[in-house]
């Protein structure tokens, strides 16, 4: 399947029309769909993704960078936007929707996935403000094309996508919103880290980083933990803007960036704590793992203690052999472990 989403999006964005292109780019499209498009001045990427706004602007292409916020983008002036739907509904239909103001006059929307995306499913729902459209089955694929021919159909109901939201989980009150990891809910696997950093960490933790910090959830749980410092960054802006409503909102001083993996970060922490994307469907032995290690080999001061969370299954002991002096696995329930490297 991955050869024919490289094949099918290199099609699309490499063709010339007369008019420019847009492409929406999420972390639902893997290095290699990366590399299909031609730098060219009339194509524009748009990404809620650090990591994949630097690979696609080292690429030569111009890339906005943000929360999917459309506001910055011409209106009416695209003649083709290129979207590998995202995993959140919610997503997907304000992607849509800002499509269908961003084209021109019979301008079209292109809209790719698997089966088990939803195509078939999103592709109805954009037949529904678009005034026509088809889905074609390509491989194990499916790719629905709509027109923007003017007048307006129904508009999908995005749940306000823009806007924060508060959520209730696990006790604990906190802005989110869709296009953030497990952005309603309390993770199984960062509540046991929080509860083992209480157990593990000296009477005086120094300073603390938070890699990959999504929401800000652990650094929320600890909040009354003295740490002299904390420090919190995560690739996805989505997540950056609701990190910082949560922390501002509890009058928290947190120093928070927007960097993949901790890249842009000089110092380094007396603690870190990190509950790493593995799960999310990345391989766990190959680049990602090398990536995560090595960002907090360099991150932790010496004598540091870093805490992650991972599956069981996932063989982090042996993958961080080599790096540092001790690992250790303190802790293991409902399917995750808490490993420390220090």
């Amino acid at each position: 399947m991955k050869t024919s989403m490289d094949n099918l999006l290199g099609t699309l964005l490499n063709e010339r029309l007369p008019g420019p292109t847009l492409w929406i780019a999420d972390e639902n499209l893997d290095g290699d769909s990366l590399q299909c498009a031609q730098a060219r001045a009339d194509l524009h990427v748009i990404s809620n993704r650090c990591d994949i706004a630097a690979r696609l602007a080292s690429n030569g292409l111009s890339v906005t960078l943000c929360d999917f916020d459309f506001s910055a983008l011409p209106v009416s002036q695209y003649a083709r936007i290129v979207y590998r739907v995202s995993k959140e509904r919610m997503l997907v239909h304000h992607c849509i929707n800002e499509s269908y103001r961003h084209l021109q006059a019979g301008g079209q929307l292109h809209l790719l996935g698997a089966k088990d995306d939803g195509i078939k499913t999103h592709g109805k729902h954009a037949g529904q403000l678009f005034a026509r459209g088809r889905v074609k089955k390509h491989g194990s694929l499916y790719l629905a094309s709509l027109a923007q021919e003017g007048g307006a159909g129904q508009w999908l109901d995005s749940n306000d996508y823009s806007q924060l939201r508060t959520c209730e989980a696990g006790g604990m009150s906190f802005l989110s919103k869709p296009g953030i990891f497990g952005w309603n809910k309390l993770d199984r696997g960062s509540a046991l880290l929080a509860e083992q950093a209480r157990m593990h960490l000296p009477a005086t933790p120094g300073t603390v980083l938070d890699l990959g910090c999504g929401y800000g959830y652990l650094l929320l749980a600890t909040a009354d933990i003295g740490f002299s410092r904390r420090t919190a960054t995560d690739n996805n802006a989505t997540a950056i803007i609701a990190a910082q409503a949560n922390f501002q909102s509890r009058d928290m001083a947190v120093h928070l960036t927007l960097d993949d993996c901790g890249s842009q970060l000089q110092e380094q922490f007396d603690v870190i704590l990190c509950n790493p994307p593995f799960h999310q469907g990345f391989t766990t032995s190959g680049e990602l793992t090398e990536h995560f290690l090595g960002s907090i080999k360099r991150l932790l001061r010496p004598g540091g203690l870093a805490l992650l969370v991972v599956n069981q299954f996932i063989s982090l002991e042996r993958l961080a052999e080599g790096r540092f002096a001790r690992i250790d696995t303190l802790a293991a329930a409902d399917g995750f472990k808490i490993v420390a490297l220090s």
